[in-house]
């Protein structure tokens, strides 16, 4: 039977590895003299002299002082029994506050306290750098005003921001195909050949259609959607985002326009909604009997009433057109440009 050969790597090498890798110390504290010594490790994070054996107030003296309770309390539970850790501040001279881990727990073999001090500098700079770019995400979105999603590779969606708020529908109602149901009919089926053509030859994705609105109204937009690639190309994650195209081509009227209105514009406009004259005045929230008085006699309304009016109809895809000697109503354009 061969002769198997000894392993000869002590424990101190594998502590000693990862000392030059990882930011971690290690450390065991004896709990009747309050003696304590640590690693090399330790001694770079606390910043204290090489193999120098120190106590229990030494150790103290190097925290926040709004820390040293929570310290305290660490090695009051170990000695108990249990295992635990704190997260806790080392102050050190001309140095910010630095973050660190202490891990400690009550040894059986020879009834010291052992454990670990990690530096968390970087992985709370780490945290830190992925809550400032979701903040702008969301900055952004809410100054926007756009729908944003991401899907996993499973073709689940993990996230979906304003959706609800613009579509109506809660996320069990959009969930797995849901969404589908908001697109208006006659473009739903373009839309869906070209995401799955997305999809299967994982390219970008565009798109303008037309979106059901939480009220009933359909309102112009334009999706887009793009895969999240790994340096090598894998696909990680599918980000999109929905641009509501319809507020930008029934912006706000100008002001040289206002006095162009005619009672013939607004009867075509509500016929084109099918709205009441009693629905154009709650939406504008002016009184019925001055749409109706306007509509019948060509009564001169106040500019802030005018503005107000073609303001609503604006938001619901009317477009009032002027040009020399003539005057017209349209619904804003709903098909996808040709290219």
């Amino acid at each position: 039977m061969p002769n198997r050969q000894p392993n000869f790597v002590s424990s101190r090498h594998y502590v000693e590895l990862a000392e030059q890798f990882i930011d971690i110390g290690f450390w065991n504290a004896d709990i009747r003299g309050g003696e304590i010594r640590g690693t090399d490790g330790f001694s770079r994070l606390t910043g204290l002299p090489r193999g120098e054996a120190i106590n229990f107030q030494r150790w103290i003296s190097l925290l926040h002082p709004d820390d040293r309770e929570n310290f305290r309390a660490l090695f009051s539970i170990a000695t108990m029994g249990e295992s635990v850790s704190r997260e806790v501040r080392l102050v050190q001279r001309n140095h910010p506050p630095r973050w660190v881990r202490i891990a400690a727990e009550h040894s059986a073999v020879n009834g010291r306290l052992v454990g670990l001090i990690q530096g968390l500098s970087s992985d709370r700079e780490a945290r830190a750098a992925v809550y400032r770019e979701r903040a702008r995400l969301t900055t952004f979105l809410d100054m926007t005003r756009e729908i944003f999603w991401s899907m996993d590779l499973a073709g689940t969606i993990i996230d979906r921001r304003g959706w609800q708020a613009i579509t109506g529908q809660d996320p069990d109602e959009a969930e797995n195909v849901g969404w589908e149901t908001v697109i208006h009919p006659d473009d739903r089926d373009r839309v869906l050949e070209k995401w799955s053509i997305c999809l299967r030859e994982e390219v970008a994705f565009e798109s303008y259609h037309r979106l059901r609105y939480a009220d009933g109204m359909y309102k112009r937009v334009l999706a887009r959607c793009m895969p999240v690639r790994q340096e090598n190309g894998a696909i990680i994650e599918w980000l999109g985002g929905i641009q509501e195209i319809w507020r930008v081509e029934c912006a706000e009227p100008r002001l040289d326009h206002i006095a162009a209105l005619k009672p013939q514009q607004l009867r075509a406009a509500r016929a084109m909604l099918g709205w009441s004259a009693d629905r154009l005045a709650h939406e504008a929230g002016v009184s019925p009997a001055t749409i109706r008085r306007y509509e019948t006699t060509d009564e001169h309304m106040k500019e802030v009433t005018v503005s107000a009016i073609l303001a609503v109809l604006n938001r619901h895809g009317i477009v009032m057109s002027y040009s020399s000697g003539s005057i017209g109503v349209t619904l804003a354009i709903e098909n996808e440009p040709q290219a």
